[in-house]
């Protein structure tokens, strides 16, 4: 019997570890589609969905501009910089761009969602 317990226990867990998981985002935002493993992606282009940017961190190299894409179905969102610089404002479609000269992390989230609901970082290096 306890063999038997041992072994549907071992099944359950490989089984719950298959499953995914959670809806949060490696930074901890709901909505967020996870990144793949390592948390953060080379790429200079981030889709905007309903309530996510995907992928929501990436990394580029000093000098790369990123291209943000509204694939939203006509919601409304922004890329909003923690640091001030100059953002998308309130969209429903088409294209913003930035281009990052220094190297640092540059954060940024839906002003209209909020940074709980939508955010990302871009690591320029």
């Amino acid at each position: 019997m306890r063999r038997v317990f041992s072994a549907f226990v071992v099944a359950a867990a490989i089984g719950l570890a298959g499953c995914g998981g959670s809806s949060m985002g490696p930074t901890g935002t709901s909505g967020n589609p996870p990144n793949p493993p390592g948390g953060t992606v080379n790429t200079n282009q981030v889709s905007i969905g309903n309530d996510f940017y995907s992928p929501s961190n990436i990394m580029v190299s000093t000098g790369a501009t990123v291209t943000w894409t509204w694939n939203s179905g006509g919601v409304a969102h922004t890329v909003t910089f923690d640091d001030g610089a100059q953002g998308s404002g309130a969209k429903s479609s088409g294209t913003f761009s930035r281009t990052f000269t220094a190297a640092g992390t540059y954060t940024y989230y839906c002003q209209i969602h909020g940074r709980a609901v939508m955010s990302g970082s871009i690591t320029v290096q």
